[in-house]
């Protein structure tokens, strides 16, 4: 009886299914609906088939529920078409459909696949704060207009593979949460991928950026890629955060260092130099990975005193230092200086660790030590104070030559940096 009420309101015209309840399977298969389409709120409780239908006017599914697949194969919607709240139990496929209007997906749910693999979007795209609870695959899918993913969550793999975005594509504050793959897709305008996070393997493999492109405050957890991606606009990964990927083999860490070596080369070639140093420390720390372990510990000695030449502040961190834990040295294993009074001569500073008196001179004497010991490290002549003991004297040449070191070091640093901005 359903059935036959439901055929006779088709042949009618009568497109009005506002909270309507199917209760088993329902075939709109090749059916052209001529007019504007209603099933909001509407229940499916079984599977529906609207493959290969026309919808010519406005078609609105908002807050419909489909407990099970939803199937829109190669569907034309001519004007807007409105899946708002929607929710998908077992999964929607619109595999080829196209939508000449805009397609309005924004706070909708696929508990199962959402499959758009080759669906035109002629208008907007909206899949705003959309939950894919399964895989979301748009491969080779073409958005002309506006696509926006904001805020939408990819629980499973989300697949863009060889996808065109014409229009400006927004992934503000998306989450992925498995595979997210953008590999030869090009985007056409401004991307945004705003403080998106990608907590499972991510690659760009091959994409194009013909204008700007926005990563910042973006969280890379585990590997990326970006091999022979190509921006040709603007960037920006300020903020932009790449976790090292717990267990990483040799293999994922050669992919991080040529992927941030590609980023490297495209921001010094954009003249954002800042970037680009941040991107060869990231290099380093990829390849300092792959090497034997004597190798490791070099670069973690490279790494330790000036951040692998991006940070000249750890040569005068690491300076200060020195100076003050060989004062402390030349404190307690004795330092003779020599006094401005003929009859006192000199006068010997040496605070031994089981006598030690602590008087109101503890303070000038560590900072005659200080001195002493600054002096030594960036060598300006004779002084009038001199070491008092072996110890003393084997702290002197150590402090010497480190300081000559650590003073190259810091020149080399800064001029590299100066040089290459």
């Amino acid at each position: 009886m359903f059935k036959r009420k439901l055929a006779r309101k088709l042949k009618r015209e009568d497109y009005d299914f506002r909270g309507y309840y199917f209760p088993k399977s329902v075939d709109f298969a090749d059916h052209i609906f001529a007019q504007d389409v209603d099933f909001e709120e509407a229940i499916f409780s079984s599977s529906t088939n609207f493959s290969n239908c026309t919808f010519s006017g406005r078609v609105n599914f908002a807050g419909t529920t489909f407990f099970d697949r939803a199937n829109f194969l190669n569907t034309s919607f001519s004007g807007g078409a409105y899946f708002a709240g929607a929710t998908f139990f077992g999964g929607g496929n619109f595999v080829g459909s196209s939508f000449s209007g805009g397609a309005y997906f924004g706070g909708a749910t696929f508990f199962g696949g959402a499959y758009f693999s080759g669906t035109t979007f002629s208008g907007g795209a909206h899949f705003a704060r959309v939950s894919f609870s399964g895989g979301a695959y748009f491969s080779e899918a073409t958005f002309f207009d506006r696509a926006g993913f904001s805020r939408a969550s990819f629980s499973e793999e989300a697949e863009f593979m060889g996808t065109t975005f014409s229009g400006d594509a927004h992934f503000l504050n998306s989450t992925f949460h498995k595979w997210a793959r953008f590999e030869e897709s090009r985007f056409c305008e401004m991307t945004d991928f705003v403080r998106a996070q990608f907590l499972g393997d991510t690659s760009f493999w091959k994409a194009i950026f013909e204008k700007a492109v926005d990563f910042q405050m973006a969280v890379f957890a585990k590997n990326v890629s970006f091999l022979d991606t190509q921006f040709q606009g603007e960037m920006n990964f300020e903020g932009s955060r790449f976790e090292k990927n717990s267990g990483e083999d040799q293999m994922s860490s050669q992919l991080l260092e040529r992927s941030y070596r590609s980023v490297k080369n495209a921001l010094s070639q954009k003249g954002d130099y800042t970037a680009a140093g941040e991107f060869y420390y990231r290099e380093m720390e990829a390849r300092r990975a792959q090497e034997t372990r004597l190798n490791r510990l070099k670069m973690e000695l490279y790494k330790w005193l000036c951040g692998y030449g991006e940070k000249p502040q750890r040569v005068v961190l690491v300076s200060l230092s020195t100076i003050v834990v060989c004062a402390v040295f030349y404190l307690f294993h004795g330092v003779v200086i020599a006094t401005e009074s003929l009859s006192q001569g000199t006068r010997l500073i040496d605070y031994g660790l089981l006598s030690m008196q602590v008087t109101w001179q503890l303070p000038k004497d560590f900072v005659d030590c200080l001195y002493y010991s600054a002096v030594t490290f960036v060598p300006v002549g004779q002084t009038a104070m001199e070491p008092a003991a072996s110890i003393s004297r084997i702290v002197t040449v150590v402090e010497t030559f480190v300081g000559i070191f650590l003073i190259f070091l810091l020149a080399i640093v800064t001029a590299r940096k100066m040089i290459r901005h």
